[in-house]
């Protein structure tokens, strides 16, 4: 999806009259997203985290002295900004190990799929890696340059860059979302999670973003344990190969440590001219 736009024109009607407290609105057995679900490619198609985001809690839910180990995602078209449905399929459960999919629907189209893989909670000695990072007000809120439109993802998070310049990898960063994925819900720290990790390589992109876009059709993350509430840190490399692909990855971490891994395939395209 490239970007036809570069100055804001009126909002979807959806979109310009639901309030900018969270990503969805809930309505009966679906989810209305409002206009801070929207990426950076295309004004009428989502950010990835959101959506990633939304179907992670549906596989939560009714999960019980189980964590979630692998949540992958897969983008089968792109997410409109639009009332979705999520449908949820029991695909194995076992004494240990129980694995669950989640379908994301636009009307009766698929999507978005999620596969999640659940282990049995037992105890584990507690352990944490990694050094100390520096805290997250040690740098200014970093903005994403390449949004063409007032209103989007980029309003919704809060990000940190600790190792300046942006534009290149590795480099680190913490980060956090503003509001909560569904009104008058709290969000999990696995979701939060998703709603961030999807944008590692607009964290450390693999090209200039002015130039090229990157849009990924995957996305898998790892959870050695439960995050903390808060601020999630990021530390990122990314890279286009010379096939029109490229990839992503970060390890993951809160503030006691490092918790997790994500990974993303990359589609490299040059941005139509303007």
């Amino acid at each position: 999806m490239s970007s036809d736009a570069t100055s804001e024109s009126p909002e979807p009607n959806q979109a310009t009259d639901l309030p900018s407290t969270a990503f969805y609105l809930p309505e009966g057995d679906g989810f209305v997203s409002t206009v801070l679900t929207r990426g950076p490619w295309d004004r009428d198609f989502q950010h990835g985290g959101p959506p990633s985001a939304l179907l992670t809690t549906v596989l939560l839910d009714g999960v019980e002295r189980m964590s979630l180990a692998r949540v992958t995602l897969e983008f089968l078209r792109p997410v409109p900004i639009a009332t979705l449905r999520v449908k949820v399929e029991e695909v194995t459960e076992g004494r240990t190990v129980r694995r669950r999919k989640a379908t994301l629907l636009a009307g009766d189209r698929p999507v978005l799929e999620a596969r999640a893989l659940f282990i049995r909670d037992l105890p584990n000695p507690a352990e944490t890696f990694g050094d100390p990072w520096p805290a997250p007000d040690s740098q200014s809120p970093f903005t994403f340059p390449f949004f063409p439109w007032k209103r989007g993802y980029h309003q919704a998070v809060d990000v940190r860059v600790l190792d300046p310049p942006w534009g290149k990898t590795p480099v680190r960063c913490w980060a956090r979302a503003r509001v909560p994925l569904i009104h008058g819900r709290p969000t999990r720290p696995e979701a939060h999670t998703l709603i961030l990790a999807d944008a590692e390589s607009g964290m450390g992109p693999p090209v200039d973003p002015m130039q090229w876009t990157y849009l990924n059709p995957d996305l898998t993350v790892y959870f050695g344990r439960l995050p903390a509430a808060g601020w999630l840190g990021l530390d990122i490399r990314s890279f286009a190969g010379d096939l029109g692909g490229g990839l992503s990855e970060a390890r993951l971490r809160d503030e006691r440590g490092v918790f997790g891994r994500s990974a993303q395939s990359l589609v490299v395209q040059q941005r139509d001219p303007e």
